[in-house]
């Protein structure tokens, strides 16, 4: 899968360039280069803040969607302490786009959950690219139950471009194992921490969404669609009109804060979180420590009601 951030090409190649002299310059250390290499330094952040700021919605949903762009497995083997992955959802098979089990975080046992894409062809073939299967919101279904039962926070990882469509994903219930999901999240009895680090498509996202905090990357996207499946819905063509979608669905960590659906943006490295995966992690991790430690002082009670209201709230633009 070949990246269609084009913009970076010159930027990476000009950080080539910068590292070869940086080498150069242990080689000989009678040359003294430090000034300059600060200053080409300095102008590569400039010209890569700016290039990132000039492009549109449409480019920046490649942002969400690159293939070296840390994914959950990534954070979750840096973030928490003993993981322990739990499978199936006792009914009918596996799924591996949506993994879930046991961990510890901040000395305090959680239960994760999380959608993956596959950081190879293999993975990727094995984890259907991301699009999860109804048996994978069942097995959420179970661990939520389990964390409830056993008093456990619930943190989630969302990154998926929608719930898988074939036939046998219908005849299995899909529409019912989404729904089901979102009626227990609503009302789950522990603390629930969603973090979007990649794609938020539809259903198939919300399906492990709904929390008591959201967060999101800045260079991630969350909405009701993919823009190509958008385009095909509203213009009838095969994506040609994806572009257009992007800017009228505004899928982006900047407008959703603005409408209230996310709670936080995220700060990624300077050319996003591909650009320097360790510190995108220590961003990460950063945001669900101070969030999770919030969350676990609040009263049973006031955290239901909150949530609860949350929701009701959101897509409210006034009154009569």
């Amino acid at each position: 899968m070949q990246s269609k951030l084009t913009f970076e090409k010159p930027l990476i190649e000009l950080e080539e360039h910068i590292n070869q002299l940086k080498n150069f310059a242990q080689k000989h250390p009678d040359l003294d280069i430090s000034e300059g290499l600060k200053a080409l330094e300095k102008n590569t952040r400039a010209l890569n803040i700016k290039a990132v700021q000039t492009l549109s919605r449409w480019d920046k949903v490649w942002f969400a969607r690159h293939e070296l762009r840390p994914q959950s497995f990534t954070y979750i083997e840096s973030i928490f302490e003993g993981p322990i992955e739990l499978h199936g959802d006792k009914l009918y098979d596996d799924d591996r786009a949506l993994v879930g089990g046991l961990a510890w975080f901040e000395k305090q046992p959680i239960v994760y959950l999380a959608q993956q894409k596959g950081r190879d062809l293999s993975e990727r073939q094995e984890m259907n690219f991301g699009y999860t299967h109804p048996e994978g919101y069942r097995k959420a279904l179970r661990l939520m139950e389990f964390a409830e039962k056993f008093n456990r926070p619930v943190i989630c990882f969302v990154d998926t471009p929608g719930a898988h469509f074939d036939g046998g994903s219908e005849e299995r219930g899909q529409s019912i194992a989404i729904a089901e999901n979102l009626a227990k999240m609503s009302k789950l009895q522990v603390p629930i921490l969603v973090v979007l680090i990649g794609e938020g498509g539809s259903g198939g996202a919300l399906a492990i969404g709904i929390g008591d905090r959201v967060l999101m990357m800045e260079n991630a996207i969350y909405c009701v669609a993919p823009p190509e499946a958008c385009s095909g819905i509203v213009w009838k063509d095969d994506g040609e009109h994806a572009p257009e979608a992007a800017e009228a669905l505004k899928p982006l960590a900047a407008d959703l804060i603005e409408f209230g659906i996310i709670d936080e943006i995220i700060r990624e490295p300077v050319g996003g979180a591909h650009r320097n995966p360790t510190q995108a992690i220590k961003n990460v991790k950063k945001a669900i420590k101070r969030h999770f430690h919030e969350l676990l002082e609040m009263d049973l009670t006031d955290l239901l009601e909150n949530r609860y209201n949350r929701y009701r709230n959101i897509g409210v633009f006034g009154h009569n």
